[in-house]
Formats: C-alpha cells, structure tokens, sequence
C-alpha cells in the first residue's frame, strides 16, 4: 500500500487490505462491535484522512 495512512492504527495484512489495530491487536472482522477501535487522540486526524481518501470508503468514524 502505497499511501499507508496512519500506521499506528492501521495495519496492511496478507489479503492486501488494511484493518484498524487496537493495542497491538488486529481487528479483522469488519461490520461488527469487534472491528470497533478507540483511536488515540495524537492519529484522529490521521485516521479522518485515512477515511476521507480510503478507496474502499470502508472507514467509518463515530464520535
């Protein structure tokens, strides 16, 4: 992945698609609570234009 935005909070894995990462641990499943990640402060900006120029516009972002 070229344009790896914010990697202490994403993470590229073997089926070449990024998932959120939470203390260390990968959460790979999508859709549901368990692919719910709390961003730190220091990367919300960095996770928001992640979202904004994400191909797949599957970052999704609640506050």
């Amino acid at each position: 992945m070229e344009n790896h935005f914010c990697p202490q909070v994403f993470t590229l894995l073997e089926d070449g698609l990024a998932y959120v990462k939470e203390d260390g641990r990968v959460l790979d499943d999508p859709g549901g609570s368990d692919g719910i990640a709390a961003v730190p402060q220091d990367y919300e900006d960095a996770v928001r234009e992640a979202a904004e120029e994400c191909p797949g516009e599957c970052i999704f972002i609640e506050e």
